[in-house]
């Protein structure tokens, strides 16, 4: 055979054994990229910690979870319950009553940064009863204005009441400490259980106003789910 033909004929195999060499690889890359795709689906994707909001120079908040525009807000005809408990044994309005907590000693509203409102709800019914979820909140001045809070995307747990039992959720707020802050001054705070449409209403005692974030999509004051009391 001429060695001009044999050259041809060993160039061409080897560049037929590259090509088929880079198709190998490039299905390969493919696989590994479907695997990694269906293995974060599985897992499912982690919570985002929002980065802290800064409404001036001497205050920050923070909320707990990433917030959009569609992020749920607290309904007042409604609480919200990520899973419903049995109507048989769910804790209805008529059978709790609502009162503030003493949690470390009460807000502050001269403090500029971020503290807790403690609610506690008991139970004033002859039997157990369950609850799960986040409550309604509306906070309202004496002038009328309102504002509807906005939940944590903390995951509630079941909560079962003995008859005299408690359970309690935190109002996490802001107050308004400059005399330039927009502000928000609560009179009533309109409380719905989760999985009920009947208000509690307790009177604000602590006096002094919250900075006014009502429109903000991740402000520094929001309702956490029903939990139960710490000991």
């Amino acid at each position: 055979m001429p060695r001009k033909t044999a050259l041809r004929r060993t160039r061409t195999r080897t560049r037929t054994v590259a090509a088929a060499s880079l198709i190998a690889a490039a299905a390969l890359s493919l696989t590994a990229c479907g695997s990694d795709g269906s293995d974060t689906d599985a897992k499912g994707n982690p919570s985002t910690v929002a980065s802290p909001i800064h409404p001036d120079p001497n205050t920050s908040a923070v909320h707990p979870n990433e917030a959009s525009d569609d992020s749920p807000k607290a309904d007042t005809l409604t609480g919200d319950a990520s899973d419903s408990s049995s109507s048989a044994n769910r804790c209805a309005s008529d059978q709790l009553e609502a009162a503030w907590s003493d949690f470390e000693g009460g807000p502050d509203m001269e403090y500029d940064g971020q503290q807790t409102a403690r609610v506690v709800l008991k139970n004033t019914g002859a039997k157990d009863c369950t609850m799960v979820g986040f409550p309604g909140v509306q906070l309202q001045t004496e002038h009328g204005e309102t504002w509807d809070l906005r939940r944590t995307n903390d995951k509630p747990a079941p909560v079962t009441l003995d008859a005299g039992g408690r359970a309690v959720f935190d109002i996490t707020f802001l107050a308004s400490t400059r005399d330039d802050d927009r502000k928000f001054a609560p009179s009533q705070v309109v409380i719905t259980p989760p999985d009920e449409r009947r208000n509690i209403v307790l009177d604000w005692p602590y006096g002094g106003a919250l900075l006014d974030q009502s429109g903000a999509t991740r402000p520094g004051t929001y309702v956490g789910p029903v939990s139960e009391p710490q000991t």
